[in-house]
């Protein structure tokens, strides 16, 4: 039985629990409208940590030894929810649960964390739940070993979020010693013009290493669908901000903006991408610094209003992976998206392509990151929403990317992953006038 199939089984006996947890809070709960999410990410001190992520429930994340007491993992929900527990699902190794384990929510990645529940693990499945909190992050921490279990193994992993409970706020007293508060913005990001005067010899720069709390705010000219922000860092291509914030509102009122999208920089050029919002204002903070050599640097900033997001003859160098094979279920032409022929394209032929997939074969197994689909000239034919997975054997695959395709081009960025195949596939269709057309397909190693 599945992930998905095993977590909605749970939820009959879930909403029982919720039903005993609302006697206990306000009159103003609404507990009906429970539900198990499935978080956007999972980080943590466990060994293949995506694992407990991946919907297949015969793969797991595990501490790797006996002694995992003060092991932790973090979900992120994708933003604001009022949480009311977390699901652990041990799957095969059902003995293998924590002694006993907290679990904290968070509004910001960085605290302040307000406990939520401690208590043991259970055989098969830990569920923890507790009165709604507002936030964002929840983090689990084994406080102790299990009875007699070797290891802490996930299978799969489930955050409770309830819309119609009437949650806790966190208060700022809750934060932990030890962990400061968001940066200040104590370092300015000068000459920002020069990020965006498309001259890629020029940049913005902090002009110094100890950059973390630097943030500028860029104006949109109007309100427009976002969904992506790209650095491109050009003749500096290491001067990347370690971590950082987008922040984004519709006016210039600094109590308006709210949070999009967090995450590391990267070599070369860094991209944010998120769900869509309609936005004005854009806002990056920069909340590490690097070391102290490298400054942060950027040559030109580009968002998916633009016609051309990123350089492509630079993004092409960056991104190439010599591609060996390529096939493909529902798309014709497929060896187009590998060959040298710019009018040449691989194409689904129909608007109704839900379910297509096309794979490429790497040749050998290597570290990727990040694919790229570039439709131009036909721009308009990318996908409505596409999953991205790996292999290292063409059978067992890895879902690591999910989301909209982006007119010109889209891009998938995610951690990096060992694979030697990598297949992405139509899960749906964008409207009934355009196909889903790939010139070329890239893939970052």
């Amino acid at each position: 039985m599945n992930s998905r199939k095993r977590f909605l089984g749970l939820i009959s006996s879930i909403s029982l629990i919720v039903v005993c947890l609302a006697t206990a809070q306000s009159s103003k709960a609404q507990t009906v409208q429970a539900r198990a999410v499935r978080p956007v990410s999972v980080v943590g001190d466990l060994i293949d940590i995506t694992k407990a992520n991946d919907e297949n429930d015969h793969t797991r994340a595990n501490a790797g030894t006996p002694n995992y007491a003060g092991s932790s993992l973090t979900l992120d929900v994708g933003g604001e929810h009022n949480i009311i527990g977390v699901i652990q699902d041990h799957g095969p190794w059902a003995t293998q649960y924590p002694g006993s384990y907290k679990v904290e929510v968070a509004e910001s990645s960085g605290g302040p964390w307000m406990k939520t529940f401690e208590g043991p693990g259970q055989r098969g499945v830990s569920k923890a739940l507790f009165e709604a909190v507002r936030g964002r992050f929840i983090r689990v921490t084994a406080t102790d070993k299990g009875g007699g279990a070797n290891d802490w193994s996930i299978a799969e992993l489930k955050a409770i979020i309830d819309p119609g409970a009437t949650p806790k706020r966190i208060p700022q007293r809750d934060r932990e010693p030890g962990i400061p508060p968001e940066p200040a913005n104590a370092v300015a990001m000068r000459d920002l013009a020069l990020a965006l005067d498309k001259n890629p010899n020029t940049r913005a720069t902090t002009g110094r290493p100890d950059y973390a709390g630097a943030t500028f705010i860029f104006d949109l000219g109007g309100e427009y669908e976002l969904s992506r922000v790209v650095q491109v860092h050009g003749q500096w291509p290491d001067d990347y901000p370690v971590e950082y914030r987008i922040d984004v509102s519709k006016d210039r009122n600094e109590s308006r903006f709210r949070e999009v999208w967090r995450g590391a920089g990267e070599p070369q050029r860094s991209v944010a991408q998120f769900a869509p919002v309609f936005t004005r204002f854009v806002r990056l903070t920069a909340l590490r610094s690097r070391d102290r050599t490298h400054w942060w640097s950027i040559a030109e900033l580009r968002t998916n209003r633009d016609q051309d997001p990123v350089e492509r003859d630079e993004d092409d160098q960056l991104v190439g992976r010599q591609i060996r094979n390529i096939t493909a279920q529902g798309i014709s032409n497929a060896a187009a998206v590998g060959d040298s022929n710019n009018t040449t394209r691989a194409t689904t032929n129909t608007v109704n392509y839900a379910g297509s997939w096309i794979m490429a074969d790497l040749g050998g197994s290597y570290t990727v990151s990040r694919v790229v689909q570039i439709h131009e000239p036909d721009e308009r034919d990318f996908p409505g929403r596409y999953r991205v997975e790996v292999s290292d054997d063409g059978r067992r695959w890895q879902p690591v990317w999910q989301g909209q395709g982006e007119r010109g081009r889209s891009v998938a960025s995610f951690n990096p992953v060992r694979a030697r195949f990598v297949r992405m596939t139509a899960i749906a269709n964008r409207d009934l006038q355009h196909w889903w057309s790939i010139h070329k397909l890239k893939v970052r190693g």
